[in-house]
């Protein structure tokens, strides 16, 4: 035992943590100094952090929270860790720790927010296609199904509740639900969850990919969040409430802005305007799941303000910070709701309309990162260097897409001159 944590037959503890990107790292550590890494801080190489932006070494600290200790079996256990300078004090840079000041900033709406998300993802086979071409919500009892549901065993033995999984609606597509929690134990499940399925596969001789794209013509693959703040936004009977709809407002307020941490690849963009599930403005709506908010009547303990523009690429820490913060700035400010569009985005007329605007979310990364520096409030909620970090990553990311010649432009203009 360790300060009152069970350590009984743990060899190592692997400690987590995400770089500005959202990609997962780790460092192997003995049991037996866990103790001190929870106390302290285990010192390691902080310029990690900056994932592909990397440059110098930086001695910093990585702190271990107990609460998030499980044990993998075979002797190694997990536990996800926040970033503090060599000096013991949180490293603002750090996407957990961004998080938790965002918690803290919102107060009794960071408090009372839970979320449960639907993570989707591909199964694909040696060759790198997909295992199999089933359909949504097919009952076959298939290889992948088989994947998934080891996936959300092992999920549910390190205390993370799984409301239910399923075939989606692309080759090969599948989907893991996780149930509610708090922002920071939601963001602490999504990136183990990535992590066990990608095991999971890896076990069956397969590859989990969770590319927001990976196949044109096919389904893309999102990260849903149905947000809750307790019983405050939807009334006994689904409707939204004063608070919610300001809530709502905010978050449509801020979506230009959102999207770059809500889709923040280039491939991104070919998952959002791809078709009428595939959110491409700012509006909200009850059944249109286009939409890129929808009040989704979750049967699982009432309704639920469902924010359908995310993908799996996102960092879940900024993102859900994001989402807290914008709102948290539609109650602050009492932002009117526009109305509901049911609409099909892509055939409606706002020139028709007398009601209905809306804004069209960012075509590109390029787009969404310029919408991102010129949002106050999202720009705030931030640590500079943080965003710094996020952005100029990103842009690298966008110029060099720029300057690849893909097959289609070969396929189209080679032999035209």
């Amino acid at each position: 035992m360790t300060q009152g944590i069970d350590l009984t037959g743990i060899s190592w503890v692997r400690l987590s943590f995400v770089d500005v990107f959202g990609v997962s790292h780790s460092m192997q550590l003995p049991a037996e100094r866990f103790a001190a890494a929870v106390a302290r801080g285990e010192p390691f190489d902080g310029s990690s952090l900056e994932g592909r932006a990397r440059l110098l070494e930086v001695d910093m600290r990585l702190r271990p929270d107990p609460e998030t200790l499980v044990h993998l079996g075979y002797g190694l256990a997990r536990a996800v860790c926040t970033v503090l300078t060599n000096d013991g004090t949180p490293w603002l840079s750090d996407p957990r720790t961004a998080l938790a000041m965002v918690i803290k900033d919102t107060g009794e709406l960071g408090r009372n927010y839970t979320a449960a998300a639907e993570l989707e993802f591909y199964l694909l086979n040696a060759s790198g296609t997909p295992i199999d071409g089933d359909g949504y919500f097919e009952e076959t009892d298939s290889v992948g199904m088989k994947v998934v549901r080891d996936a959300a065993d092992r999920l549910a033995s390190y205390g993370i509740a799984i409301d239910s999984s399923h075939h989606e609606a692309g080759p090969g597509q599948y989907e893991i639900d996780l149930a509610h929690l708090s922002p920071m134990r939601l963001a602490d499940a999504l990136v183990l969850a990535k992590h066990v399925v990608r095991e999971a596969a890896a076990g069956a001789g397969l590859r989990a990919t969770f590319m927001p794209r990976p196949f044109a013509g096919e389904a893309g693959s999102g990260l849903h969040l149905h947000q809750r703040i307790g019983s405050q936004l939807v009334r006994d009977d689904d409707v939204l409430n004063e608070e919610g709809r300001f809530f709502l407002a905010g978050q449509l307020s801020h979506a230009r802005g959102l999207s770059a941490l809500a889709s923040p690849t280039v491939n991104s963009y070919k998952r959002l305007h791809s078709g009428p599930e595939a959110p491409s403005a700012a509006v909200w709506a009850h059944l249109n799941r286009g939409a890129l908010v929808r009040l989704s009547p979750n049967m699982m303990g009432g309704a639920t303000i469902e924010f359908r523009g995310s993908d799996p690429s996102a960092n879940p820490y900024l993102l859900l910070a994001g989402l807290l913060a914008a709102g948290a700035h539609g109650l602050e400010l009492s932002i009117e709701l526009p109305p509901a569009l049911e609409e099909d985005i892509g055939i409606f007329d706002p020139a028709a309309s007398d009601s209905a605007r809306f804004e069209p979310l960012p075509r590109d990364l390029d787009d969404a990162l310029d919408a991102l520096l010129a949002d106050d409030v999202l720009v705030d909620a931030f640590d500079q260097q943080l965003l710094s970090q996020l952005v100029d990553g990103r842009r690298a990311e966008a110029a060099a897409y720029r300057m690849q010649v893909t097959p289609w432009e070969l396929d189209r203009y080679l032999n035209e001159a």
